[in-house]
């Protein structure tokens, strides 16, 4: 049985996050709070297996009440939002890039249309993300400080640099983009596994974030130097040999869409030897097929290390399959990309 936390300040949503969860035979709410102040009372007294977090609450809110979650008592944290402006956002994200595992979009009618695919997505994230085994980590300075670009030409004349990730993903990701040098010009694409209907407020909080222009991949659209670009909602990212980006809207690729895998083959066809490609924390082994063809294409290959990843799945599969050619932790990928171009 998995014991549930819920820590929302509007009755009607704690009634309507526990209908939904206690309709499934493997989850039981064993507590509630009004407040993130209580959240983190309820945490410590009840130890639940995981907690539905809102993000707007008054006294504490969801970003606050995470990040003290996370220092006391580490335990899977989903973070649910009713909306997607700006201001809620930028709050999710920060809750996620305190520790929170994932975000949901917050069930609020049986009357949406939507209802049925809100619920069994709450279920689905409930079940996996109550399995992660967490534990504290070191709080991370979260003022980041910019690498400086090496001077010199670029021996391997990198033209991409392909980025994968899943649980863990957005913290990691955002790290990367934050200590990037300001001059940096080689393009990057990016899959991030994320509830569908967040991406753009994904790429909108990482603009913020990095100071840079973040942007969703659009069909047609030429890569070109200084892009950042990551996969839309349900939508596979490709791009072909002309280097344009080439969006599908085929089934799921390895049980994904978009698909790691989907662009890290493109990328081997695109660019071939000049490519880097970052596997990064995450549930399964989506990518390691892709990364595989970027490596056999020339182009170098790295994965993000265990005891940094939030999930060591999708990074564990590329080590063990023998397609990586480096490890390291997250705060060192920056570090190793200036060395290799």
């Amino acid at each position: 049985m998995i014991r549930v936390l819920i820590v929302d300040d509007s009755a009607v949503a704690r009634q309507a996050i526990t209908n939904i969860l206690e309709s499934d035979s493997e989850l039981k709410v064993i507590g509630y709070a009004k407040n993130g102040v209580e959240g983190v009372e309820q945490t410590l007294k009840l130890k639940p297996d995981i907690i539905t977090m809102d993000i707007y609450m008054p006294k504490l809110d969801g970003y606050q009440a995470t990040k003290e979650i996370m220092r006391l008592q580490p335990t899977p944290i989903i973070a649910v939002s009713a909306s997607v402006d700006s201001i809620e956002m930028k709050t999710s994200f920060r809750a996620i890039n305190a520790g929170a595992l994932g975000l949901v979009e917050k069930p609020l009618s049986v009357s949406d249309k939507r209802f049925k695919q809100i619920k069994d997505n709450l279920i689905t994230k409930v079940k996996i993300m109550s399995a992660i085994k967490l534990v504290r980590r070191w709080q991370r300075n979260e003022t980041v400080k910019k690498l400086y670009l090496p001077r010199g030409r670029d021996k391997r004349n990198t033209k991409i640099i392909a980025v994968g990730s899943s649980t863990g993903g957005p913290s990691a990701v955002n790290l990367i983009l934050k200590q990037l040098p300001k001059d940096f010009k080689i393009p990057i694409v990016i899959v991030q596994h994320i509830t569908a209907g967040f991406s753009q407020a994904f790429a909108d909080w990482l603009s913020g974030e990095c100071q840079r222009m973040v942007r969703l991949a659009e069909d047609g659209r030429r890569i070109l130097p200084g892009d950042i670009l990551i996969a839309p909602d349900n939508t596979h990212f490709g791009i072909s040999v002309s280097h344009q980006v080439s969006l599908a809207d085929k089934v799921n690729y390895n049980h994904h869409r978009p698909s790691v895998n989907y662009l890290f083959d493109n990328v081997a066809k695109a660019y071939g030897s000049k490519a880097i490609a970052l596997i990064l924390t995450g549930m399964g082994n989506d990518g390691c097929v892709g990364i595989k063809a970027i490596k056999m294409a020339g182009g170098r290959t790295i994965a993000q290390d265990e005891a940094s990843s939030v999930v060591f799945g999708m990074p564990k599969a590329a080590i063990k399959a023998g397609v990586i050619d480096e490890v390291v932790p997250i705060d060192e990928m920056v570090k190793t990309i200036l060395r290799l171009i």
